[in-house]
């Protein structure tokens, strides 16, 4: 049993705190549950005593099953630490992405075991193949959501550990059987076919380049559409689409068309894009994303972009690029954070309005001494403020943005998806505004990073809030963009994350103060939003 997954030996050594499923229901009865760090501790501990303690296959199955809830509970809690958090995680961080990878292997192996007592023939538990390859593969999803989630690629073993559970499903006759899964409560019936289609489509939907809320939008319409997928043992005759090519004898989420072999699968689309298609022409004739199975949080126009994006990744073969890339080489400049771009564009330290001309005792003491300010306050500051310029490889690159990578070794600032940065390219000799649309960590390493450039030359403002509420209101740094013809792109203003709102009359100052008024939101990331505006 243990040789088909490489799973720990059972023995009688160190027994867990149950070994049957009446004494794990008092035992969870009894413990502080409602802490997910302690609650996900203790059962770390009793599952892996459980994993290499030997116990009657059906009860061990009966205490996974009880312990699916509170784990599911702990986990998703513990998630808050890291999740769509900028990257290298710090060490708190860190420490729960690995808990919580941990505590999901461990949950694997539980259910590894049981499947593996299928294959040797026990009876108790063969007619339950199903539920238990569709338990260890949405154990392992849920530890690829985590690694996304925080993000960094997965390890091979997962890939060729799922294929393996397939295939041991497959050999059972359990394919075609249905499964009910509590965990997913609004579409609950499921499927070993399902649940290995849902894992594969989550990779393919480019999970680097979502936000954590649509990556959890994405898994819950793929709870609802597992089943819309066929895998088959031959090509499809005529597919709507190209079908996803599988070897189950790989390392790999899919294969090339090239692919030869007695282990191939084929996933047939067809059904999955015709209802992606069809719910994509139902939101432009202006039906509401609730009317159409799409949840009660998916708002316009944000819902549309995001099935477009699911759309071209799962059927047309990745993203479309209205420019080529092609292989980068040197360097790239790069800044991170509001006040540091700030700085580093203006070529001086963020003042507030009026206050630029006043100047210190020791400032005055210097002029009178020297006829000038000293420049290493400038100098200071920015190692004060810990501001610095990184040094980044360059991978990629097209006319609107680039691929960069620098070694974790390298000291830098923080890099998540959509934060603002300024990059300045090699041969440039200026800074300009770009987005970090996405970002990963690889071969546990090198950070990666791939920035989209904001066209037109930045100038750097002051900006605050108006209305009575802002009197006392301190300005804040600001970036302004100029319209842009032939990209059709607007006049914009880079203001603060949270402060658009359609209407909205704000403070600009430049050379001297004017108000604007927010007419459209063109972007929106994690520390900023571009919008258009007018004067008032």
């Amino acid at each position: 049993m243990s040789a088909a997954f490489n799973l720990p030996p059972l023995g009688q050594e160190q027994p867990p705190a149950f070994a049957n499923a009446r004494s794990c229901r008092d035992w969870l009865s009894a413990q502080p549950l409602a802490n997910p760090a302690q609650s996900q501790a203790l059962l770390l501990r009793q599952i892996n005593l459980l994993n290499r303690y030997a116990i009657a296959p059906g009860e061990r199955l009966k205490i996974l099953e009880l312990l699916r809830d509170p784990i599911a509970y702990a986990q998703t809690e513990s998630a808050r630490k890291f999740a769509g958090r900028p990257l290298p995680l710090a060490p708190a961080e860190q420490a729960g992405m690995d808990a919580n990878r941990t505590l999901w292997q461990a949950v694997q192996t539980g259910y590894l075991h049981c499947l593996g007592a299928c294959l040797e023939g026990h009876a108790e538990l063969r007619p339950h193949a199903a539920l238990i390859a569709q338990r260890a593969m949405s154990a392992l999803r849920a530890e690829l959501l985590d690694i996304y989630r925080a993000p960094v690629d997965p390890p091979h073993q997962l890939w060729q550990m799922l294929h393996r559970v397939f295939s041991a499903a497959e050999g059972l006759g359990a394919l075609s059987h249905p499964v009910n899964d509590s965990l997913q409560p609004e579409h609950p019936a499921t499927g070993v076919v399902a649940a290995y289609a849902q894992t594969l489509l989550l990779h393919r939907a480019s999970p680097y380049e979502l936000s954590g809320r649509q990556l959890m939008q994405v898994e819950r319409w793929l709870h609802r559409w597992g089943g819309k997928v066929a895998v088959l043992n031959a090509p499809p005759v005529e597919p709507r689409v190209p079908p996803l090519l599988i070897d189950l004898s790989s390392d790999t989420p899919e294969s090339s068309a090239t692919a030869e072999g007695g282990h191939l699968r084929w996933l047939d689309l067809s059904d999955l894009s015709r209802s992606v298609k069809r719910r994509i022409a139902h939101l432009q004739k202006g039906e509401s994303p609730a009317s159409l199975g799409l949840g009660e949080d998916a708002v316009q126009p944000g819902c549309e972009t995001l099935l477009k994006h699911l759309y071209q990744q799962w059927f047309k073969g990745g993203a479309a690029r209205l420019h080529p890339r092609h292989a980068g080489n040197g360097t790239c400049r790069l800044v991170t954070g509001v006040d540091a771009i700030h700085y580093y564009l203006s070529g001086k330290i963020f003042r507030q309005p009026g206050q630029a001309d006043a100047v210190s005792k020791a400032q005055a003491d210097e002029i009178a001494t020297f006829g000038r300010v000293a420049t290493r306050h400038e100098d200071d500051y920015s190692q004060m403020q810990g501001f610095m310029v990184e040094e980044w490889r360059v991978i990629n690159e097209s006319a609107t943005g680039y691929r960069l990578t620098r070694p974790l070794s390298q000291a830098g600032g923080r890099v998540g998806g959509g934060q603002m940065v300024a990059i300045m390219p090699e041969g440039s000799r200026s800074f300009l505004l770009a987005v970090a649309r996405w970002s990963r960590l690889t071969g546990g390493a090198e950070l990666q990073a791939g920035i989209q450039i904001m066209p037109g030359t930045p100038q750097t403002v002051a900006l605050r809030g108006t209305g009575l509420s802002a009197v006392n209101e301190k300005y804040r740094p600001g970036f302004k963009l100029p319209a842009v013809p032939a990209l059709k792109y607007p006049e914009s203003v880079i203001v603060p994350a949270g402060w658009f709102r359609a209407g909205r009359v704000i403070e600009l100052y430049e050379q001297s103060s004017r108000q604007i008024r927010l007419t459209q939101q063109l972007d929106r990331g994690s520390d900023f939003e571009r919008c258009a505006y007018a004067s008032v």
